[in-house]
């Protein structure tokens, strides 16, 4: 019977033991995410013409509102953009933040295609601070260039909290 014991009580340690050693553990919850953002060119950066008709800009500075699942807030984006001028078809790349208040922001990238004057692609954002600390988001945008100075854009996808 005291075999028994020291048996049923080792194992108890050990499940006591595996149990704690698990429990740290945070589950990972996942949501969808939108966003709506009318933006409002601030700086045209850098545009030069290469032989080839193809229209480079560089730093081209966006800023605007944002409304969403992380609340509403302020875009801010420096964008790199190709386009061929002959069809009026090109690539986009983008580095962003996202500010909600002075505290929670979230910064990002995105790229896409842009065929004047629509552009659509994908994001991923995943350095946060405060309330988004740890926070991760990626999904898919579209949006319209009402003019060469505005642009109005959705995304969605999903943000993972930790």
């Amino acid at each position: 019977m005291k075999m028994n014991k020291k048996v049923l009580i080792s194992t108890i340690v050990l499940l006591t033991l595996s149990m704690m050693v698990l429990s740290p553990v945070k589950a990972i919850t996942k949501e969808t995410y939108t966003m709506h953002m009318e933006l409002e060119l601030k700086d045209p950066g850098i545009q030069w013409v290469s032989e080839e008709g193809i229209l480079h800009m560089r730093d081209f500075h966006w800023m605007g509102t944002v409304e969403g699942t992380l609340g509403t807030g302020t875009y801010d984006g420096w964008v790199s953009v190709n386009i061929n001028l002959a069809t009026q078809e090109g690539t986009v790349s983008e580095k962003w933040v996202i500010t909600i208040t002075s505290q929670d922001t979230l910064a990002g990238s995105s790229r896409g295609k842009l065929t004047m004057p629509f552009v659509s692609g994908t994001f991923v954002g995943t350095h946060g601070t405060g309330d988004f600390e740890g926070v991760k988001i990626m999904g898919s945008y579209e949006g319209f260039h009402p003019d060469l100075t505005h642009i109005v854009a959705d995304a969605e996808g999903t943000i993972k909290h930790p």
